[in-house]
């Protein structure tokens, strides 16, 4: 109780030294003319409010900078000047001593684990000095951030970077997150998020989001997940991970020897287009083929080696569901054919919104426009320009697609860093073919008629028992009534008869829908279900 309140003090003193409570009275302009430079008056006091905002989240520490960071991630509910302001929020801090950071170690465990009958004993940090562990380990890390340190060693004759996470740090953001969830209120207001803003969901993501930052061991299977997806493409590295000496606290995996691809500005101008197109091309297949990516995929997370491209932190990764998935293909596949009414209508499936909710004319005004600038423009990032339009039209899109725009933000930045012409829709063709083949292949027709096909036999296997008990109920009613023998069975036989052509043309119905509107393997399930369902309408009707 002393902590919380003496945190409380702290983060009021702060909200005070940058006048922050004074948002609380302010609406931010949203919706407005501006320009890429925001450089209009309403743009210029957006930014000074934003600049104060960042500067206080950078004095309070690890909780309100991942805040900060997360909502920089959301163009579709903060204006464009909050959105680059929050972007400069260096999760970089002063360095611990080794002698602090020890206690991360001690406090691990020795554990174990079975593989192939072959018993593997994890390290016991605890029991060993961490410097008798490893053949090799600097005592200087190498980068420093908030929730952890990076350091340099070896480890069996390789060259190995080691994590290490902050001592007591879990404790410390469990205090944070309880009062960030009583200043819920606050926090709406001073970032100006809207009424509509469902900030108990953006809470929960947050939570989980610095969950999975804080176990190393959900970052070592993002890695090996991660491989098993890119190991037959031989241009990209993915490190490994050292599992017997990675824990809860600690991750272990290569050192990966090469050039942060951020610092090749003085290279070879072909050199670098190759390398945008390699990144690009290997970033869209994460995607819309793979629906697993990282997160973070800026300039110092891409290095390259020997020409080969490496993916460095997999502590944050975003994952597409198959309809989210679908969705967005269709999304990206409608701007690169340039088909407006396609891209609409993935979009406001996205955003789950009906037609009939906005002004479509409108939208598909604006939809137009915003094709033309990614199919025409050069020299200027376009993937931020679909969070925008949803923030024009207050359409609420999921954080999953949010996450993904803005991470394919930063790999537009970085190859438009490389490649002044850049356009990610020239590298975009033969991976959305390869997506749009896999999704109508006839190996996933047949796994889609299986799967739905069991489904629907069992509800024809119940059908008849389903009815008959239903029958079974009126024909009690009706001797309850003592109605006539005849009565009952003229009831049962028309009953029986109405439920069967009702089910009859539910199936034709259905069947006929997924000829014309299904995705995926429904087309082929309508075929099959239209066919049997005139089939079982011809024989009732010849046994009448």
């Amino acid at each position: 109780m002393f902590n919380k309140s003496r945190r409380y003090l702290t983060i009021f003193r702060v909200f005070l030294k940058y006048n922050l409570f004074s948002l609380v009275y302010k609406d931010i302009h949203k919706n407005y003319i501006s320009n890429m430079k925001c450089t209009c008056s309403l743009d210029m006091e957006n930014r000074m409010n934003a600049e104060k905002l960042r500067s206080a989240f950078e004095e309070l520490g690890p909780s309100f900078i991942k805040l900060g960071q997360m909502i920089s991630k959301r163009p579709d509910l903060v204006p464009h000047t909050y959105v680059m302001e929050l972007e400069k929020l260096q999760d970089k801090v002063q360095p611990l001593e080794f002698e602090r950071m020890r206690e991360s170690f001690e406090n691990e465990c020795e554990c174990s684990a079975t593989v192939n009958k072959n018993t593997i004993s994890g390290v016991n940090y605890g029991s060993q000095d961490i410097l008798d562990i490893f053949d090799e380990f600097e005592t200087e890390p190498i980068a420093s951030a908030s929730i952890g340190q990076v350091y340099r060693g070896v480890l069996n004759g390789q060259k190995v970077a080691v994590k290490i996470s902050r001592p007591k740090l879990i404790d410390n953001i469990n205090l944070d997150l309880a009062i960030i969830d009583d200043l819920k209120p606050i926090i709406v207001k001073v970032m100006g998020l809207g009424s509509n803003f469902d900030i108990n969901a953006f809470l929960r993501e947050f939570r989980e989001l610095l969950t999975n930052e804080l176990d190393y061991r959900i970052e070592a299977r993002n890695m090996m997940r991660f491989y098993e997806n890119l190991k037959n493409y031989e241009n990209v590295i993915v490190p490994r991970v050292y599992r017997n000496y990675s824990k809860e606290n600690i991750l272990v995996m290569d050192f990966i020897e090469g050039k942060m691809v951020k610092d090749l500005g003085d290279a070879d101008l072909e050199e670098r287009k190759n390398y945008a197109k390699q990144i690009a091309a290997i970033y869209l297949k994460q995607v819309y083929i793979d629906g697993f990516y990282h997160g973070d995929p800026h300039g110092g997370n891409i290095v390259v080696k020997d020409g080969k491209i490496a993916f460095i932190d997999f502590g944050a990764m975003g994952k597409l569901d198959s309809e989210l998935k679908r969705d967005m293909l269709n999304l990206f596949y409608g701007i690169y054919i340039q088909n407006v009414d396609l891209a609409t209508d993935a979009f406001l499936k996205i955003g789950k919104t009906r037609k009939e909710d906005i002004d479509l004319g409108r939208f598909n005004r604006d939809m137009d426009t915003l094709i033309a600038e990614q199919k025409y423009g050069t020299g200027e990032r376009q993937s931020d320009n679909y969070a925008k339009l949803a923030l024009k039209y207050n359409l609420s899109l999921p954080s999953e697609f949010s996450t993904l725009e803005r991470a394919l933000v930063l790999i537009e930045s970085v190859c438009l860093d490389l490649d002044p012409d850049f356009n990610l829709l020239d590298v975009a063709r033969p991976i959305t073919s390869q997506a749009i083949t896999d999704r109508y292949s006839l190996k996933k027709a047949a796994e889609g008629i299986q799967l739905e096909g069991d489904r629907y036999l069992e509800i024809l296997k119940n059908y008849p028992s389903d009815v008959t008990d239903i029958i079974e109920t009126i024909r009690g009613f009706g001797y309850e009534r003592r109605e006539s023998k005849s009565d009952v069975m003229r009831m049962y036989s028309i009953m029986g008869e109405f439920s069967k052509n009702v089910f009859i043309s539910v199936v034709i119905i259905a069947s006929t829908y997924f000829i014309l509107r299904g995705d995926g393997y429904l087309p082929s399930l309508g075929i099959f279900g239209f066919m049997g369902g005139i089939l079982l309408g011809t024989r009732s009707f010849r046994n009448r």
